[in-house]
């Protein structure tokens, strides 16, 4: 049953990675991109990483595991923050059809 369990949970993580690489390619900006590639990333791996616990059960790998896990949850926003900061800072700006940055006034 932990098996059937624990390869479901991996499973789904690859699904939900899975719609989240196909949402990233239909998105046109750089910043929503950036927000869901993080939040994406975050949740698949949270996901394979859970199964991989399950899997292994009470271990010394579960405790690793659960340690990755944690250093994952940690970084993954952090990292996705710095790369749209750095973008913005540089001067990267989102354009508009009209070819207008977003907020600004064209005057």
């Amino acid at each position: 049953m932990q098996q059937i369990v624990g390869q479901a949970i991996i499973l789904l993580g690859l699904m939900i990675t899975g719609f989240g690489v196909y949402t990233v390619l239909r998105l046109d900006g750089f910043y929503a991109r950036v927000v869901v590639t993080s939040k994406v990333e975050a949740m698949g791996f949270v996901t394979v990483v859970i199964g991989a616990m399950v899997l292994s059960g009470l271990s010394a790998a579960t405790v690793k595991l659960a340690i990755i896990l944690l250093f994952e949850l940690l970084t993954v926003s952090v990292s996705a923050h710095a790369i749209a900061r750095s973008a913005w800072v540089s001067g990267y700006r989102v354009r508009t059809v009209t070819g207008t940055p977003v907020g600004d006034d064209g005057g």
